[in-house]
């Protein structure tokens, strides 16, 4: 029985660190682009998972459908925060702490004057179980992990093959020889922002489908975007979804035979481990 528990729970796991890869992601990209730390990128996440919870429970639409509406709406709530807030104070850290800071509470109260403070559910993916060898795994979590494969998959194929994505790694590995190249880094910018709260809100519509969801979740969620930056290093996709297959299995897992409490502090201490031996992350460079 326990060896069948460590099963399910390593896919729970991993369907947990799938969410956390799709926050990091945007997370760690803008912050290889831009050179900030997007301190509302997890109320970002936040306002996609109720936009999907909105079209679902109150316009009935299907969950299929929504995903990929709140995918777009959020992308485009990411090219207004680019344009209107982030470069008015391009090239101060100060401003740009201040502003998306602000960012983040105006997101958390506007949620909460529209869907109150109690906690929501997104409709499941999908209802029901798969068994296998004794073994139950709930559909709606293995939906929610390839969701995120295949999501991770496009966007590595973009950056490493299509234009802008070749513009993006470019602008992000060096600065000054992409401007040489003609690559405008305001529009770089608006493209990593958008990308980045798109991939976000899929994130946070797939955590409130297996969980629950509420205004104030957003401030964890940042909380695990910054373990993975520094688990995987700076604007490494990979070393995103490792950390953040290692982040959900160890929250998962620890919480399963040693409880919540205990799983809360080890991605600390894993974090502090890496800033003091490898703070470079896993896939990061010198």
């Amino acid at each position: 029985m326990t060896g069948l528990l460590v099963v399910q729970g390593v896919v729970s796991g991993m369907c947990l660190g799938g969410t956390y890869i799709l926050l990091g992601l945007g997370m760690t990209l803008i912050l290889s682009v831009m050179n900030i730390l997007q301190f509302s990128h997890g109320q970002v996440y936040m306002v996609g998972a109720f936009t999907v919870y909105f079209l679902t429970v109150d316009a009935g639409l299907s969950i299929y459908i929504a995903v990929p509406i709140a995918m777009v709406t959020t992308s485009i709530l990411g090219l207004f925060i680019e344009r209107i807030f982030l470069r008015p104070v391009k090239g101060d850290f100060l401003g740009y702490v201040l502003v998306t800071s602000g960012l983040g509470l105006i997101m958390e109260v506007l949620v909460v004057g529209v869907f109150g403070l109690g906690v929501k559910q997104v409709p499941s993916l999908c209802s029901g179980s798969i068994e296998i060898s004794g073994m139950f795994f709930a559909r709606d979590r293995l939906i929610a992990l390839l969701i995120s494969a295949v999501l991770v998959s496009v966007l590595q194929m973009f950056l490493k093959k299509s234009k802008f994505g070749l513009a993006l790694m470019a602008s992000a590995q060096n600065p000054e020889g992409a401007i040489l190249q003609g690559i405008n880094p305001n529009v770089m910018s608006a493209l990593v922002v958008a990308i980045g709260s798109g991939i976000a809100a899929v994130g946070g519509a797939l955590g409130g489908s297996i969980f629950n969801l509420d205004p104030y979740m957003g401030g964890a969620a940042f909380g695990k975007g910054i373990a993975l930056i520094v688990i995987g290093g700076l604007g490494s996709v990979m070393g995103t979804v490792v950390g953040g297959l290692m982040l959900g299995l160890s929250d998962y897992l620890v919480a399963l035979f040693f409880g919540s409490q205990v799983a809360s502090a080890i991605p600390l201490c894993i974090v502090v481990i890496f800033l003091l031996f490898r703070p470079r992350g896993l896939f990061g460079h010198d």
